[in-house]
């Protein structure tokens, strides 16, 4: 009897760590198949809200739709939709273009109207010419391959035109004063080449390169966007003449000289932003195109 007594309290140890083990070993399992209900879960989230996207895309290509279309909208973020933006390339700098007509001024506008300094402005200019020629010509206060290994940056500048406008991160001088300039982005493309459009400049391009006071800003803006307030429409301004502008918002020498160098009546390259949504998770879709309906893509973004 002592000995069957003795194996049944030698037992119970091991049943008691087998029911443990069992135990931890359904709450792992429970753990693995949760999370891969949660990550099967995104991953079709993922893909309805990419789909979304897709469908803004396709509607904010149509020319006949333009901004403040309602088809530019649908659902809501608590379930699926999209949401799509039209802008503008033509209204943004290129930094290409300006760099190889010899401008600095443009920049020179800019930079200090973010409040950058003469000497870091000089500096961010040169590095960005250095970046673009061609050449091994150091600027003055810019930097060619020399200054960039120093740097333990083997492999710059680059010594082409830029291919994205994220490449002006790497160019050194320029990129400490992007990074303190939030949504930089917004003011530079490298698919639209020429002077910035009158047609469809931005209140902050306006502003900062040919100076408008806040009221010209607000009469210019008013009057080009029609009796539906809204740009990008049919009964926008058609505006031919900068000189008719001047005229109109009777600027001064100074202003007129900036808006004659800076912007131009022609220029349309019509961007799209479209951001599906599925259950908290986005997809964002950005492309840019001509307005006609035939013309070549030229970008395609997704995240």
């Amino acid at each position: 009897m002592k000995k069957n007594h003795r194996r049944r309290a030698a037992a119970l140890p091991l049943v008691l760590w087998c029911i443990a083990f069992i135990a931890g070993l359904v709450v792992l399992l429970a753990g693995s198949v949760s999370s891969w209900m949660e990550s099967e879960t995104r991953a079709e989230k993922k893909f309805i809200a990419r789909q979304m996207a897709l469908s803004g895309i396709a509607i904010g290509q149509n020319p006949l739709v333009k901004p403040g279309d309602p088809l530019l909208g649908k659902g809501s973020r608590g379930t699926s939709g999209y949401e799509v933006k039209i802008s503008n390339e033509s209204a943004k700098i290129n930094p290409n273009f300006w760099i190889q007509n010899n401008n600095r001024s443009i920049f020179i506008r800019l930079f200090t109207s973010w409040g950058a300094d003469i000497g870091t402005t000089d500096a961010a200019i040169d590095s960005l010419i250095d970046w673009i020629d061609g050449d091994d010509f150091l600027s003055l206060k810019g930097a060619e391959r020399g200054e960039y290994e120093r740097a333990g940056k083997r492999g710059y500048p680059a010594n082409r035109p830029l291919k994205h406008i994220r490449e002006m991160e790497a160019v050194m001088n320029l990129s400490s004063l992007l990074s303190a300039k939030d949504g930089w982005q917004n003011a530079f493309t490298i698919w639209y080449s020429g002077k910035i459009s009158i047609q469809h400049a931005t209140e902050s391009s306006l502003t900062a390169l040919a100076e408008f006071t806040p009221m010209q800003c607000q009469s210019f803006l008013e009057m080009r966007a029609g009796l539906d307030g809204i740009d990008g429409t049919d009964d926008d301004q058609k505006l031919s003449s900068l000189e008719d502008v001047a005229a109109f918002l009777g600027l001064g020498s100074r202003q007129r000289a900036a808006l004659l160098e800076f912007f131009d009546t022609s220029g349309d390259l019509r961007c799209i932003e479209s951001t599906g949504w599925c259950g908290g998770v986005a997809h964002k879709i950005t492309v840019v195109s001509g307005t006609d309906p035939h013309s070549q893509m030229m970008s395609w973004e997704e995240k």
